[in-house]
């Protein structure tokens, strides 16, 4: 498996690559590679490796779509939790103004 982690400019904004050519072997190896990513809207460290084994039945889970989708869905969530949070916090404002 090819590994590649780098800065680039997407737009004019500044962005990081993940590239990633090949398979794991083994999933549970994909804990030294979450331990060299940043970003990734995980709660805590081992979280993508666990969600990752947790889908290792399925197509992908052993390569870049896998890991990627997770990703994906570790960002969703986290804006998912800042809407919600935003709209309990206002609705709690408009609550104490009534």
């Amino acid at each position: 498996m090819k590994l590649a982690y780098y800065p680039e400019e997407y737009q004019g904004s500044s962005c990081q690559v993940l590239e990633m050519d090949g398979t794991f072997d083994n999933i549970q190896e994909l804990v030294y590679v979450e331990s060299q990513l940043s970003n990734t809207s995980t709660k805590f460290y081992g979280e993508l490796t666990q969600a990752m084994l947790a889908l290792a039945d399925a197509p992908g889970s052993n390569n870049g779509t896998g890991l990627m989708q997770t990703l994906a869905a570790f960002a969703i969530r986290e804006l998912y939790e800042k809407k919600s949070a935003a709209q309990k916090n206002a609705a709690a404002a408009a609550a104490v103004e009534a």
